[in-house]
């Protein structure tokens, strides 16, 4: 059996033995689970080249099922239980209402029409609810203002990149290997830097997918249509705001949908 057979393989007895998970590619041999059996969407990570050494080393014996139960299973998602270990990991999410109110209760913090975002702790995305806050013995300011703290960090180790049409600069990208790429749109810094980078504080900002944000200016019709490929290659991911932009100028936030046709 080829590594590409064995991922193939791994793939399909993943989505029987959890038929609601979604699954996601994210790298050669690796599987991000972006949606538990439970519903929660969390976000974890197995590493299809350890299995695949597994099998590699124990050959007829390897039993897939009991290995991949066994790693799922292992994965706990906790929140820690003091406060200062919780605090760096605190980061803010957008997400849509809808999406919100199917859960267990998160803090949502509206943004601009359906959009809104939600505090999250730990590697898995976990969201934080009043309960937690309780636990710490820490009012909302103080973790909302954590999860804005950490933010900033995270703009601060982040590299913009300009996107130049014949030596024009007309619109920039973020890269930053963490995820959840749509909230920088709440950093001031983030701001600042559209609007010296693109000469205007009246933004739009492109979301394809959750690891994928473009930020150009709100009348750049031309530049919206160059764009459009890219949502409609994206769109089919199913990320919530995939097909919205959030429109930045200094009276706020508002949402327009991008035509992808």
């Amino acid at each position: 059996m080829t590594r590409d057979e064995f991922e193939a393989s791994a793939l399909l007895r993943l989505q029987h033995l959890y038929p609601q998970a979604r699954f996601l590619k994210a790298g050669q041999l690796e599987i991000a689970i972006l949606r538990s059996p439970s519903g929660r969407p969390t976000a974890h990570r197995l590493r299809l080249s350890r299995a695949w050494a597994a099998f590699c080393q124990n050959g007829e014996r390897f039993d897939m099922d009991t290995y991949l139960t066994r790693v799922v299973g292992t994965i706990e998602h906790r929140v820690p239980a003091d406060w200062e270990t919780a605090r760096p990991l605190l980061f803010p999410k957008l997400l849509t209402s809808g999406l919100v109110k199917r859960q267990q209760k998160p803090l949502f913090y509206p943004l601009a029409g359906e959009v809104g975002y939600v505090l999250t702790c730990s590697d898995f995305d976990i969201w934080i609810t009043p309960e937690h806050l309780q636990t710490w013995q820490i009012p909302e300011e103080c973790v909302l203002a954590a999860a804005m703290e950490n933010l900033e960090r995270l703009w601060n180790e982040a590299t913009v990149v300009a996107w130049t049409i014949q030596d024009t600069i007309r619109a920039f990208h973020v890269e930053m290997a963490h995820g959840h790429k749509a909230a920088f749109v709440l950093a001031p810094q983030f701001q600042e830097r559209a609007a010296e980078l693109l000469h205007t504080d009246e933004l739009l900002v492109a979301i394809p997918n959750r690891n994928f944000l473009v930020t150009f200016g709100a009348d750049d019709d031309e530049f919206m249509q160059i764009l459009q490929p890219v949502v409609r290659k994206e769109v089919a991911a199913g990320y919530p705001l995939s097909r919205l932009l959030i429109r930045v100028s200094p009276e706020g936030f508002s949402l327009d949908t991008m035509p992808t046709e």
